[in-house]
């Protein structure tokens, strides 16, 4: 058996890229850590399972970071749940891979049946909101996967820059995606 044919060890050597990926590129990118309009995609190719995770400040998403309060506002919450649950409408692998969206793993504290209770005396509604994303998709022809096109910007039009990074087992990628520039190749 060839060593990276374990499933494991691909995982764990894929984790390794990706991880060595942020640390040469963190620095360029930390100072984006919360700015409202950008936000994060980080996409990972291990075998046929094609991974995204999204991270965005939640007024790209919502136009808001507080705790629903109105009904507006909680309309404007169910209607991002249900966009972001629909993975293959908002990201387009390259077609002749065959991916099929999977698991969807939406967290944020405006998504929980309540909202957990301030801290410290802290004053939680001027504190930044952010949402992280997961997405998952299978691939029948991972080798011919060589792209992926974001249509984030049409859904929540408070995004306008998206940085995204890519590790696949061919090697690793970044672009920032924006309004116009919508797809990642590798």
């Amino acid at each position: 058996m060839h060593p990276l044919s374990s499933p494991f060890l691909r995982a764990l050597l894929l984790g390794a890229a990706v991880a060595s990926f942020g640390l040469c590129c963190a620095p360029a990118l930390a100072a984006d850590a919360h700015v409202h309009g950008q936000a994060r995609l980080t996409v990972a190719l291990d075998g046929a399972n094609l991974t995204l995770a999204l991270e965005s400040p939640l007024a790209n998403l919502l136009g808001f970071e507080h705790m629903p309060r109105s009904a507006k506002d909680k309309a404007a919450v169910a209607r991002m749940a249900k966009l972001l649950n629909q993975p293959g409408e908002l990201f387009v692998p390259t077609p002749a891979a065959g991916c099929k969206a999977g698991a969807v793993k939406l967290e944020s504290s405006v998504l929980e049946a309540k909202p957990k209770a301030a801290k410290h005396g802290h004053d939680h509604e001027h504190e930044h909101a952010d949402l992280d994303g997961e997405f998952t998709f299978t691939c029948a022809q991972p080798g011919l996967l060589h792209s992926l096109e974001v249509k984030l910007f049409d859904a929540f039009p408070g995004l306008k820059r998206l940085d995204v990074e890519v590790a696949t087992g061919k090697g690793q990628t970044a672009a920032k995606l924006d309004g116009k520039k919508r797809r990642i190749d590798w």
